[in-house]
């Protein structure tokens, strides 16, 4: 019975202590389910209505038949008519569709001869793997759809056709293999230097105050600027050598090449950095010790790395987790590092997801260096 008594003492006083940080504690089990409500939420949308383009090499009544088949399936909005296949390739490489179609000169002719299939090239882009997997079976579909509206149809000879009149022949750029290791892996480095910066950043903050040496700080000679300046320092050096750490890790463990250039994913981390470390400051002004500051990094990165696209492809989200990615600077930063991963993506291509990034950026340094330099004042 003394056993038990002093094991249920213990239990007391340990309910009790939890009882007087009752705030961190609730703060630690609402973090498990608010993460299942944005997981859930964010991973509740179909991959449907992908941009597409056609190229129409043929211009026939066959031809636009065939268009209207790729408008009315469920995988695919056709966006664009290119007016030559250069136009189609530039809009893939620059994201503005997931695929493009290719309806050869003859298509029509072929149909009406039935005694040979009639060949649709359908290129699609392999860097996002999730999204080229769900491409590739809707393109299927589109030949599947089109061979039942028009098999027999008033255009066509039934007698002739013994196969089906129309195949399509899918073509896969920047990851041919499709290997799912291309499209998450370099979506590592982002989330990853994000837990990295913002926890570094906060903590050197609030283990200042924690200490109480962060009032002697504010009484010393050192100006607001510079102390900004030396906490900050140390977080690039670190930021820049974890950075390099995991890129051995990511081209030689996984064999991940990168195409682009690696001298500018190096620069353009830097403006990606400053929204971190805004965001960590932000993070050390409102918390009062360590264990405010770190649950709410790990909710806050779990969050980020969900909205932003590093494990559902951001296009499938509802609208509303859509409208909230474009919030976060980890999806500019993830769709630069895959553009300069897969497709080699030189520095005016990346200028849609840099310039928000940069806006991002400089908005949220700013904020958070001067209300830290409103507290040291």
């Amino acid at each position: 019975m003394n056993v038990v008594r002093r094991i249920s003492h213990i239990a007391l006083k340990e309910f009790l202590e939890l009882w007087r940080h009752a705030g961190i504690v609730a703060f630690v089990l609402a973090i498990p389910m608010i993460e299942v409500i944005v997981l859930g939420y964010a991973t509740s949308g179909d991959i449907q209505n992908l941009p597409a383009a056609v190229y129409d090499a043929d211009r026939t009544a066959a031809s636009r038949r065939l268009i209207k088949t790729i408008e009315e399936d469920r995988g695919f909005q056709v966006t664009h008519l290119a007016d030559d296949l250069a136009q189609a390739e530039r809009m893939l490489e620059q994201n503005q569709i997931s695929a493009f179609f290719v309806i050869p000169p003859g298509f029509e002719q072929t149909l009406l001869d039935g005694r040979d299939t009639a060949a649709v090239a359908v290129v699609i882009d392999g860097s996002n793997t999730a999204v080229a997997n769900y491409t590739a079976i809707y393109a299927d579909e589109v030949g599947g759809h089109f061979a039942v509206q028009n098999l027999g149809g008033p255009n066509l000879h039934p007698q002739k056709q013994t196969i089906l009149p129309i195949q399509t022949e899918t073509r896969i750029w920047y990851n041919q293999t499709l290997r799912r290791e291309n499209f998450y892996v370099p979506a590592l480095l982002g989330t990853m230097l994000s837990l990295v910066i913002l926890a570094i950043t906060a903590i050197s903050i609030v283990r200042e105050r924690e200490r109480g040496t962060l009032e002697q700080l504010m009484v010393s000679p050192t100006r607001p600027a510079e102390l900004i300046a030396g906490k900050l320092a140390p977080i690039v050096f670190i930021a820049y050598f974890e950075l390099g750490m995991m890129l051995v890790i990511v081209l030689r463990l996984f064999d991940i090449p990168i195409k682009g250039s690696l001298a500018l994913y190096v620069a353009l981390m830097s403006v990606y950095m400053l929204a971190e470390m805004g965001i960590g400051i932000l993070i050390s002004t409102v918390s009062r010790n360590q264990a405010q500051a770190l649950p709410s990094i790990f909710l806050l990165v779990t969050v980020y790395g969900i909205l932003a696209g590093f494990m559902t492809p951001v296009e499938t989200m509802p609208a509303v987790a859509q409208w909230l990615s474009n919030l976060i600077p980890l999806k500019y930063f993830i769709n630069i590092t895959r553009e300069l991963f897969a497709k080699g993506a030189g520095l005016e291509s990346l200028i849609p997801q840099l310039i928000p990034l940069i806006v991002m950026s400089a908005i949220l340094f700013t904020a958070s260096i001067l209300l830290l330099r409103r507290r040291l004042i």
